[in-house]
Order: C-alpha cells, then structure tokens, then sequence
C-alpha cells in the first residue's frame, strides 16, 4: 500500500507540474518576426521542405521555449521599418553596425557571414586586405546590405543590385568587374542558375550575424533571452550542426 501511495502522489505531482507548464506556456504571447529573402539562409519559398537555415534555427528555440513564432517575408528596408515601429518582434537575422545599436537589441551568435569579392574572368585583384583595395574597379553591390554601406563610407562608387540573383547576371555579362557580397548567398544563386564552372572569391572578412530585436515591446529582453539559451541548447545537442549540414 505504501508504494502505491508513493507512485500516486508522485503521479500527481507530476500531472500538476506538467500542467503548470502547459498553462505557462498559453500565457506566452506569439512573436511575430520579419524575413527577408536570404537564400540559404531564409527561403521564401521552401524546397523539399527546407525553409532555410536561420528559420530552421528560429523555429527550434521557440519550440523549446513553448512560445509560437509567427513570420513573414519583405523586401528588407521594410522589414527593418517593421522591427523599428514595433510592428514586429524582430529580424530574422542581421549583422552588426554602429547605427543599429539605438535601434536593435542583439541575441547571441547565430552565425557568421563570409564576405568578399566574385571576380570577373581575366580580372586580378593582387591585394585585398580591405574594401579599398577595390578602387579603381567597376564593382556592384546589394543595395540596402550592410556591406552597401562599408563602400559608402570608403568613397567607393557602385553599381547598385536589387539582389544577388541581380548580382550574378551583371558579373555573368561582364557589366562590372566584381561583386562584393556574400559567399553564401551568391554560390546558393549560382547553384539555382544552372551555370557551371570556376569562379574566383577573394574574402575579406566573416561576420558574426544575429537575431535583432525591437526595443519596444515590453517582454523583449525576456524573449531575447530565451533565443540565447536555445542557441545554448541546440548547440549542444548537436541539432544546430545539423541544421548547418542539411544545407551543404
């Protein structure tokens, strides 16, 4: 009688714990998330299922944490408007600079970014230890990247892209020299465009990007906190390295 005694009242406090969870987790109000296409780290238009690595990652550590995460996708400036009216939660993802800091608060890592240069068939680049060695080139860039504006701010002229889609026929028809944008992003279109054959990355840097954040909603810091210790946990569990792996 005693042990059954002992496994009822450990059942019901298990049903009772189990319960305060799940009524906790009612209570947690959905975060709403804007996206910008990114490809292969966020895809509007998933393949074979696979929404992208950055959205991948999002929807893991909001599962653990029991909260709903609700997202959309628009071209970026208007995704950053969202994000600064408080209209949305956050970025799906971005990278660092100086004049987002009174605009966004920052997750930990998510992941990190190689930029640099795609050059066009019989163009050399002998140094390249920062942007300014690209004077003299006639050079493109997304508009509207963090890296549009890194050329800004060393006086270098260039050809503006809507995308890297854009980016890679203007290199592909020789209407510029090079490309200055991120390797990820342009050898996933490369990949989608049915072109073949070498091409030539120079990398300057990589980046640490994060999931950026509106200071307005009042609960911000404690969501921004259950992102960070989900990127804790699926570190650890190995769960982010797959992630990684299913888009290699």
């Amino acid at each position: 009688m005693k042990i059954q005694a002992i496994v009822y009242f450990i059942a019901i406090v298990t049903s009772l714990a189990l319960l305060k969870i799940s009524f906790a987790d009612a209570t947690l109000r959905p975060v709403k998330m804007a996206c910008s296409p990114f490809p292969p780290f966020k895809i509007e238009n998933p393949e074979k299922g696979r929404k992208g690595i950055d959205i991948d990652i999002m929807l893991e550590i909001f599962a653990l944490s029991g909260r709903d995460v609700e997202y959309a996708f628009y071209p970026w400036k208007r995704a950053v408007k969202l994000v600064e009216s408080g209209k949305a939660d956050g970025l799906c993802g971005c990278s660092y600079h100086p004049d987002r800091e009174k605009t966004f608060k920052y997750s930990d890592i998510v992941g990190q970014h190689s930029q640099g240069v795609f050059l066009a068939d019989g163009i050399e680049l002998d140094q390249f230890d920062s942007v300014n060695d690209l004077q003299g080139l006639s050079l493109a860039t997304v508009r509207g990247y963090t890296i549009h504006k890194e050329l800004e701010e060393a006086g270098i002229k260039v050809h503006e892209a809507s995308g890297d889609d854009e980016l890679l026929l203007m290199l592909d028809n020789k209407r510029v020299d090079a490309v200055y944008t991120y390797r990820d992003i342009f050898l996933y279109n490369l990949s989608h465009s049915g072109k073949t054959g070498h091409v030539n990355y120079r990398e300057l840097v990589s980046h640490a990007y994060y999931f950026c954040f509106s200071h307005n909603p009042a609960d911000i810091d404690e969501i921004i906190s259950e992102v960070n210790k989900g990127l804790r946990t699926i570190r650890y569990n190995g769960t982010y390295d797959k992630i990684w792996k299913n888009y290699q």
